[in-house]
């Protein structure tokens, strides 16, 4: 029997694999049998050449179906690249790394031994002393290149030199890339050589970015599709990224930031609260 093959979205074929359309399911919720019916489905539409966005699209169909909050709701992958690269995703990534347990200090200014430095946050856990990059791209599509890992192991080393001559309080232990991407296999291969931990769409399984967000629910405030722009932005700049801040706060906060009524804001949070479950 022919392979099925599915396209990319950089233009690679690969074997359609069903299983991944159960897991996909799996991660808005789904429960297992109706993800295994999902994928019966599914599997009778495919045709070779398939882009795995017309999958995707077909999947959330479906999911609707069961799960009617996901009509007011974008993609993940679509909502976390339309957030702003700063503050919106640098304050997401920080929430992200709190919720691993890590104490998060934001953007700063560092002096390493050749010159100052400005990172985009620290993260502390036990001995761990992180220098977080945090890197965003609006095309989901785009890998995180080797650039980026050799601009932050550079950084790092003079960090590191800097403490050692005391010119600043961090005794950093290792540098942190987060990004809402893949990443190419330069830079992992050169990430895994020199000891930069990174943060990637789905990979690695211990800090894979959609992963911690479905497990922590830390869906961004960008899912909601009532949501406008200038909404985004004045709660953003404010700090507030995720759905579980945005329910949390007083109806009469919403109302000033917002300038909306108290029947919009209502409405707002019971979407908010559908995704979250």
């Amino acid at each position: 029997m022919h392979e099925v093959r599915v396209r990319k979205a950089d233009g690679r074929f690969q074997p359609f694999d069903r299983r991944k359309v159960i897991r996909t399911c799996m991660k808005l919720r789904v429960g297992r049998i109706e993800a295994e019916r999902i994928a019966d489905k599914i599997s009778k539409m495919i045709y070779d050449g398939i882009p795995t966005n017309e999958i995707l699209s077909a999947i959330y169909e479906e999911v609707k179906k069961i799960r009617p909050e996901y009509e007011h709701a974008h993609d993940l992958r679509e909502a976390i690249s339309m957030m702003r690269p700063k503050p919106d995703f640098e304050y997401f990534i920080g929430i992200t790394l709190s919720s691993l347990g890590y104490r998060v200090e934001s953007a700063r200014i560092v002096d390493g031994r050749c010159i100052e430095h400005e990172i985009d946050g620290i993260a502390m856990k036990n001995d761990e002393v992180l220098m977080v990059e945090v890197k965003h791209h609006v095309n989901p599509h785009t890998y995180t290149g080797l650039d980026v890992f050799l601009a932050v192991h550079s950084t790092l080393r003079d960090l590191m030199d800097g403490y050692r001559l005391g010119l600043h309080s961090y005794p950093f232990t290792a540098a942190l890339v987060a990004c809402n991407t893949k990443i190419s296999q330069h830079a992992e291969r050169y990430a895994r050589c020199v000891g930069i931990r990174y943060m990637g769409w789905r990979y690695p399984r211990a800090f894979a970015l959609e992963d911690l967000i479905t497990r922590h629910k830390l869906y961004p405030i960008t899912m909601l599709k009532i949501l406008k722009r200038d909404h985004v932005e004045r709660l953003g700049d404010r700090g507030i990224v995720t759905l579980k801040q945005l329910i949390e706060i007083d109806v009469d906060r919403l109302t000033e930031i917002l300038e909306i009524s108290e029947k919009e804001i209502d409405e707002i949070k019971d979407k908010a609260r559908a995704i979250l479950g």
